[in-house]
C-alpha cells in the first residue's frame, strides 16, 4: 500500500469528522436561538423575594391560557370533523361493498361469474 494514500485517507477522515462536529455545533446553536424566539412570550418581571403575583403577570398568564384553550378547541374541532368524515367514508364503503355483493350474486345466478374481488375487499365485506 502506498504511504501517501494512507495519509490521504486519514486526512479525509479528519476533515469529515471536523466538518460533522462543526455542522452539529452550528446547527445546535441556530436551533437554540430559534427556540428562544419561537416560544412563549417572556413573562413580565416579578418583584424579588415575594410570593405575590403582579397584575401584569396575572394578565399574561390569563392570555397564555386563553390562547392555549383556543388552540385546544380548534384541535378538538378538527378531530371531530376528521372522525365524522371517517364515519361517513366507512358507511359509504359498506354500502358500496353491499352493492358489489348483490351484483355478484345476481351475475352468478345468471351464470356470469364476476371477476373475483381482492382478498382485502372480501374480508371487509364479510366483516360487515
Amino acid at each position: 500500500m502506498d504511504p501517501s494514500s494512507s495519509w490521504l485517507g486519514v486526512l479525509a477522515l479528519l476533515i469529515t469528522t471536523l466538518g460533522t462536529v462543526a455542522g452539529t455545533w452550528f446547527g445546535r446553536t441556530r436551533i437554540k436561538e430559534q427556540e428562544v424566539g419561537d416560544g412563549l412570550p417572556l413573562a413580565p418581571p416579578q418583584p424579588e423575594g415575594t410570593w405575590t403575583v403582579s397584575p401584569e403577570m396575572y394578565r399574561w398568564f390569563q392570555d397564555q391560557m386563553a390562547g392555549l384553550h383556543a388552540r385546544l378547541r380548534s384541535l378538538e374541532d378538527a378531530e371531530r370533523e376528521a372522525r365524522t368524515r371517517a364515519d361517513r367514508t366507512d358507511r359509504l364503503l359498506g354500502l358500496a361493498l353491499d352493492h358489489i355483493s348483490v351484483q355478484d350474486e345476481r351475475l352468478r345466478a345468471a351464470g356470469m361469474p364476476l371477476v373475483p374481488m381482492a382478498p382485502e375487499l372480501v374480508a371487509a365485506r364479510d366483516a360487515r
